[in-house]
């Protein structure tokens, strides 16, 4: 049995404020969806709809750093 290929995309917001973070939040899953499109896909919308992602949320100097991916994403070693 093949394991199913993980995939995971980031984009950044210059803004510590939630509010703030729907650009970034859209960028990253449109990443996310173009690595998880096959090659003759024009469809994004229908390859994220009904999918289950994981999200997390970093602190970055000056804003935060927002990963979405298709397997849970684990915190950095200390």
């Amino acid at each position: 049995m093949t394991e199913p290929e993980k995939y995971s995309a980031t984009a950044e917001s210059s803004s510590m404020d939630p509010h703030d973070w729907g650009r970034a939040m859209a960028l990253a899953l449109t990443r996310l969806a173009e690595q998880v499109a096959p090659g003759d896909s024009d469809d994004i919308h229908a390859l994220v709809v009904g999918r289950n992602f994981h999200l997390k949320i970093s602190d970055e100097p000056g804003g935060v750093k927002i990963t979405v991916s298709t397997e849970p994403i684990p915190d950095p070693a200390p």
